[in-house]
């Protein structure tokens, strides 16, 4: 089977527009002769894509216990999860930077929800799975969704609020588990020829601590890091025609982790991440080769803080009878609008084309801690005399535009490009591009070679952080920039069986990292990264299914004066499986397993040993009826292994141990 003009132009749209219409694609592929053939290439459109790509189905990701939106990703290849002291998540792909936000971006439905204050998504990766029917993750600079330029990787969620699958209506969902563990919540979408309206809520809350005690960097007696959480979410979507209008309301509250300034918090201490987007959009069909999109939205979010942040005791120089007390809020607001192009007129291409606008700010700020000079008990304001952000700094005003052309050069390959540029008021014009390289010489061979660039804007918090002895904003500074070279190999025997290897070999430069001792964030770090990752996905028998990953990454680094021949805060060796076998027509057990190798640390650590390996296992076993009804239990981390984000240094005397063995049950209704 050869590569069909139409596989090729769908490289470059959003995965979410693959539901094309069944007739279409047998009028553009004569060899698809039978219904059979026709599904077979609408599902192997996912592997043409011009990434190194990994995308799940809701249906799959199930079987193997995936609760969250977090679960889901340890999954995919190439994936590790850092945090820092406010238990703030991130994923990192390829070891890029591993201390750092933003190396990824995040988006719901096309939109994108990293934060202004840290640039990252840390109250979205509790997303409920049964609120997701796919989610796609593209690894390396780049991005599937128009207008979006991710610096390590991309990850878009696609909800059933999006979705045109008219075989399910709605679901409600809900469940229980260790560490006082509570989740409910239901989604429904109402459908017309013309109109569709979907809606979603769904709360969850459970009262997690470290599962071992830790000592802080002040080596006060060591305790318990609350890692405890709350959530609610609401989510509303329209669509008439060509219009649309979504919305989100997000609101996350969790405990005050290992601390704000290195030191172990009270239990009773809480920061909230609050956020919630309105979106519209409309497509205008000129004629039937130029379409034009329009888009506008607007977005807040923030964090607010209210804890001990250092206990009773002497701290440079200052007595705190009480320890020292802090409530912080920080909201910013963003205002957006995009227009942008489709062009099919020329034959053998697809060209996309458009200008967005950015203008972000902050909208509120309070400071109010423990007298700060003397000492005491008395709570001062210091919104206006002494900020933790300099909150008039904290604006910018972005221009991009892009351009997306793909070809078919023959039946056999095809090639995409796609070219851009971002202006921001306080940083300097960041240029991008992305060629990649399709061939097909046989149905079951796929070979890609990519090339680009990338950048990441610095966040507020690196910029203009100010009174804030752990880390000090540096308003100089410039985006971090990426270099990448890849190649992937995909062998498909079957439709549903797919293995595949890739190579990259990454060059990050001006990568930003507070200095060891000054704790200003600078443009000082650069990474050498090269590395393989290889995945087998499918089926055995009839009635399993079977997923296996490895990736290997190795390297050097550049901090300052110091270097490195290896990748500190890094592991090597990533290794995830999972096996999932249907017992009976209802009955579905599943075991996966995952892997960590080792992390080094920088030279300048006192603590001069690695942080330990880790390894577990989880063990999974679901029923399920013809009518929709289910009933799932799993043991997660079985063998009670300790999970642990590694500390930088001059931070905690431990890593921060995060995970140890749980379990929930879960139960609904898919209607």
């Amino acid at each position: 089977m050869k590569i069909s003009p139409l596989i090729i132009s769908i490289a470059i749209v959003p995965l979410s527009l693959l539901a094309t219409d069944l007739n279409t694609i047998a009028s553009l592929n004569d060899e698809l002769i039978t219904t059979e053939q026709m599904a077979t290439q609408t599902n192997q459109n996912i592997d043409y894509q011009p990434f190194i790509l990994s995308v799940w189905e809701q249906k799959d990701l199930i079987p193997f216990g995936v609760h969250t939106l977090k679960d889901a990703l340890t999954l995919i290849p190439g994936i590790d999860m850092m945090a820092d002291t406010t238990n703030n998540r991130t994923p990192v792909i390829r070891g890029s930077n591993p201390l750092a936000y933003g190396q990824t971006k995040l988006a719901i439905d096309g939109v994108v929800l990293n934060d202004r204050t840290f640039d990252s998504y840390n109250s979205y990766l509790d997303y409920p799975i049964e609120l997701i029917q796919r989610i796609e993750v593209v690894r390396g600079s780049g991005s599937f969704i128009e207008g979006v330029n991710g610096y390590s990787g991309t990850i878009n969620v696609i909800t059933y609020a999006k979705d045109e699958d008219k075989g399910q209506n709605g679901a409600v969902f809900g469940s229980f588990g260790s560490d006082s563990y509570k989740q409910a919540g239901f989604w429904y979408t109402r459908r017309t020829a013309d109109w569709r309206l979907s809606g979603d809520l769904f709360y969850q809350s459970n009262d997690a601590t470290s599962p071992i005690k830790v000592t802080d960097a002040y080596q006060n007696p060591p305790g318990y890091a609350p890692l405890n959480s709350s959530q609610i979410g609401v989510g509303l979507s329209y669509t008439y025609d060509d219009f649309y209008l979504k919305g989100r309301f997000n609101h996350f509250t969790a405990g005050s982790a290992f601390g704000n300034l290195n030191a172990l918090p009270n239990m009773e201490g809480e920061q909230a991440i609050p956020s919630w987007y309105i979106e519209s959009g409309y497509t205008f069909n000129l004629t039937d080769t130029l379409a034009l999109h329009v888009k506008a939205g607007i977005m807040e979010d923030g964090w607010e803080s209210d804890a001990r942040s250092l206990p009773s005791g002497t701290y440079n120089g200052i007595y705190f009878p009480n320890g020292y007390w802090a409530t912080l809020d920080f909201n910013t607001r963003l205002l957006y609008g995009t227009i942008s192009t489709t062009y099919t007129g020329i034959k053998n291409h697809t060209i996309v084309a458009g200008i967005s606008q950015k203008y972000e700010d902050v909208i509120n700020i309070s400071s109010k801690t423990t007298e700060r000079v003397n000492g005491g008990t008395q709570i001062i304001d210091y919104t206006t005399t002494a900020p933790f952000i300099d909150a008039g700094a904290s604006c910018r005003h972005t221009n991009e535009i892009y351009i997306n052309d793909t070809m078919d050069i023959n039946d056999k390959l095809a090639f995409s490009l796609n070219l851009g540029g971002t202006k921001a008021s306080d940083v300097g014009f960041s240029p991008y591009m992305r060629g990649s390289l399709i061939y097909q010489p046989y149905r079951q061979h796929i070979l890609k070679l990519m090339v680009g660039n990338s950048y990441r804007l610095p966040s507020f918090q690196e910029m203009h952080t100010i009174n804030n002895p752990a880390r000090i904003g540096n308003p100089d500074l410039t985006p971090e920039k990426v270099t990448s070279y890849e190649t992937q190999y995909l062998y498909k025997p079957t439709v549903d069986t797919t293995l595949g290897i890739n190579l990259f070999y990454l060059q990050n430069e001006d990568q930003i990292t507070p200095n060891t001792t000054s704790k200003i964030y600078q443009n000082i770090g650069e990474r050498t990264i090269r590395g393989l990752e290889s995945e087998f996905r499918g089926s055995l028998t009839d009635n399993d299914i079977i997923f296996l990953s490895y990736s290997y990454i190795r390297g050097k680094t550049v901090k300052g004066t110091e270097q490195t021949d290896y990748l500190p805060y890094a592991s090597s060796h990533l290794l995830k499986v999972g096996v999932s076998y249907a017992l009976s027509p209802q009955i579905n057990g599943a075991i996966v397993g995952r892997y960590n190798s080792e992390k080094e640390r920088r030279p300048n650590d006192v603590r001069k040993n690695s942080m330990d390996s880790f390894a577990s296992y989880d063990l999974i076993l679901g029923w399920e009826d013809i009518n929709g009804f289910y009933v799932q239990g799993a043991l997660k981390n079985a063998n009670n292994a300790i999970y642990r984000y590694i500390s930088p240094p001059a931070t905690y005397a431990d890593d921060y141990p995060v995970e140890g063995r749980t379990f929930w049950i879960r139960t609904g209704w898919k209607f």
